[in-house]
């Protein structure tokens, strides 16, 4: 594991950035691709959707990390947007990343639902590759184990403990995430209506990741939802996998009802 994998003077490439990095233009690129030939499409929207992605994918889930860990930035403030130190919740920069795509494309006045349904399958590819940078990076690492597949960190500069025969959970959602990707892809071909393959995605995921956690080591970065109410039962990403599952459950009940009530053979307007 090579949590930095270069070095040229100042500039520091290190393993996480360059995974997410790759993802997004992977992502970037197959949604363009994919999306080929519709013309309420711009040309270039899936570029910008990936701009306004990373923006809001950075301060969300910068602003999640800050709230689960509240108690260390209350004397120190500034340390909020000290970024570059490490510090952010995968769930939060979701969140914030699909309200941002939501708001520019209503206010474009372009096909959300349909757009998204593009974007699922081209996220789930490229959350793929950038959990084999949090391989590398050593970050998110899972439980002790004595399975034959365990990984043991070397590496001082790894996130993960070092020594220690691990989930290499990193894996385990790289996996997760690649196999969907190409689920929603096949059913993208097939969908019934317009949101179908985004609401696919809110579905399965939660579910994948609820899973995953379970394998989890209980590090301290991984933070506790609700944890004056809950205790330590629910880890952050499943207490917002839930809810993301209960917005999906919603969002299925709106939009099939949407479907049955258009003209039949035709999918639901976004």
């Amino acid at each position: 594991m090579h949590p930095i994998l270069f070095e040229l003077g100042p500039l520091r490439l290190s393993a996480y950035g360059a995974g997410v990095g790759a993802g997004l233009l992977l992502a970037m690129y197959l949604a363009s691709r994919w999306s080929q030939g519709r013309e309420d499409f711009p040309k270039d929207l899936f570029w910008t959707m990936g701009l306004i992605a990373v923006v809001g994918g950075v301060v969300g889930a910068r602003l999640e990390y800050v709230r689960v860990h509240l108690p260390e930035f209350v004397d120190a403030p500034l340390r909020i947007f000290a970024v570059q130190n490490g510090g952010v919740v995968f769930h939060g920069g979701l969140l914030l990343a699909l309200l941002g795509l939501v708001l520019y494309l209503r206010w474009k006045k372009l096909p959300a639902l349909a757009a998204l349904d593009y974007a699922a399958p081209a996220a789930a590819f490229a959350l793929g590759l950038a959990r084999l940078g949090c391989f590398g990076a050593g970050c998110c690492y899972g439980g002790p184990t004595d399975l034959p597949w365990a990984v043991t960190f070397t590496d001082e500069m790894a996130i993960a403990p070092t020594g220690v025969a691990l989930h290499p959970t990193q894996l385990y959602a790289s996996i997760y995430a690649t196999a969907l990707g190409a689920f929603l892809y096949g059913r993208l071909q097939r969908k019934r209506f317009d949101g179908e393959i985004v609401l696919l995605f809110f579905t399965v995921y939660p579910v994948l990741r609820s899973i995953n956690e379970v394998l989890r080591s209980d590090d301290k970065e991984r933070g506790w939802f609700l944890e004056d109410l809950l205790g330590q039962t629910l880890s952050t990403a499943q207490g917002i996998s839930v809810l993301l599952a209960l917005g999906a459950l919603v969002g299925w009940v709106v939009l099939l009802r949407r479907a049955r009530a258009s003209t039949p053979g035709q999918a639901a307007s976004s």
